[in-house]
């Protein structure tokens, strides 16, 4: 969330205010957008040295030099952002500029029409419960509730990774949450701090468990490349690397769900926080045009099952930890590290196994656990008849 100071009441109080934030001249964009600039004009300089070009000192002798070098960037494999950090911080390092680069912006839109951006697909709500699901079963109740809260509440990746419980503000019934997400990328724009208000059930029940366990200072992510290695785990463990989901497709595909609900284009702009129809339009078409195109139903083997633990124990959430509890740390050398691995990768398996003999399934287990669940069937069934019981115990057929 950006730095930003409420205006004081006096000179001499703005002035030492003003003092925190710096030079205005410093504070047209942002440090990091600033730093991309840079970069893009460091690359923009040594094209130029690499070709016996020099940069010229008249602004009307610059447009053909930029030309040159996005086509570079186009031949070569470069991305259309490096081109277009390099024009708008050229305009940025020297203002006057604007206007004299109508070639580079020509390019630039032409660039865009015949290479469509590599976007997030909008993740399905199935596929996020059985997300939900898979973090619920491994332990990671707090990786879960950020994942409802991002996907319910149409969050933006950074905003997500910077939210505190302290941000969060439940009305009197208990039925909605507030969230204040304060200086936002949209917010700094407009000059005003932005919210959302949550109000769906999938969401707010396990929000409100989470906050009954939490203190105020307590973040609803951990560290941004635990979140994320969280969410990678969580995409090939259920097998739809295919599909290229990422952390924003929780924005996209929220927006879609919500537009699928009341088809209401203004609703959808004042929840997403979008400032343009435009670009909710493009998120809400393109996006319901890929899920028309993704074959991922609802009873895929690898969704179904940590659906059925979503349904089962989320829905009503009662869990009392955040995290798994954390194992021994040192001492276990390369063979218990492997060991380790083994023991979840088999747990895994085995709760396929359970759910499958449960409700009577056909999903796929693995072999070797169940050979050994057999036998161990068959040695039950005989101490049993060896203490002269007459019950007898059959082997579950399911498992030949």
């Amino acid at each position: 969330m950006g730095k930003r100071l409420l205006e004081g009441a006096t000179p001499a109080d703005r002035a030492q205010k003003r003092q925190q934030l710096g030079k205005l001249s410093e504070l047209t964009v942002q440090p990091a957008t600033r730093l991309r600039y840079q970069s893009a004009i460091d690359a923009f300089l040594h094209f130029l040295h690499q070709n016996s070009l020099v940069l010229p000192t008249q602004r009307d002798l610059l447009d053909p030099l930029v030309c040159e070098f996005i086509e570079h960037l186009w031949s070569s494999g470069g991305g259309r952002g490096r081109a277009s950090d390099c024009v708008a911080g050229l305009q940025n390092h020297d203002p006057k500029i604007r206007g004299h680069l109508p070639g580079a912006w020509r390019l630039l839109k032409t660039w865009s029409i015949n290479e469509v951006p590599n976007r997030a697909p909008p993740l399905p709500e199935h596929v996020l419960h059985s997300m939900v699901g898979w973090a619920t079963f491994h332990g990671h109740h707090g990786f879960a509730v950020s994942l409802l809260v991002g996907f319910y509440g149409m969050l933006r990746t950074g905003e997500l990774l910077t939210i505190y419980r302290k941000d969060f503000m439940v009305d009197e019934g208990g039925r909605k949450v507030l969230l204040a997400l304060g200086w936002t990328k949209g917010g700094k724009r407009a000059g005003a701090a932005e919210s959302v208000v949550l109000g769906h059930d999938a969401v707010v029940k396990p929000l409100l468990r989470w906050m009954k366990l939490t203190s105020s200072a307590t973040p609803l992510t951990p560290s941004p490349p635990k979140w994320r290695s969280l969410f990678n785990q969580a995409i090939v463990s259920l097998k739809i690397t295919s599909f290229e989901f990422r952390p924003y497709s929780l924005r996209r595909g929220g927006a879609t769900w919500w537009f699928s609900k009341h088809h209401s284009l203004d609703k959808i702009l004042l929840q997403g926080r979008w400032q343009a129809a435009k670009t909710a339009r493009m998120y809400i078409n393109e996006g319901l045009s890929i899920l028309a195109q993704i074959k991922l139903p609802s009873n895929h083997p690898s969704l179904k099952p940590f659906l059925t633990v979503y349904r089962t124990s989320f829905i009503q959430p009662t869990f009392s930890t955040l995290e798994p509890p954390s194992g021994r740390a040192g001492g276990r050398g390369k063979k218990g590290k492997k060991a380790k691995s083994t023991k979840s990768s088999r747990k895994e398996k085995g709760f396929v196994l359970r759910f499958s003999l449960r409700k009577g399934s056909r999903l796929g287990y693995d072999r070797g656990v169940a050979r050994r669940l057999q036998g161990g069937l068959w040695f039950v069934t005989f101490a049993l008849l060896g203490c002269g019981l007459r019950r007898f115990v059959t082997p579950n057929k399911e498992l030949d």
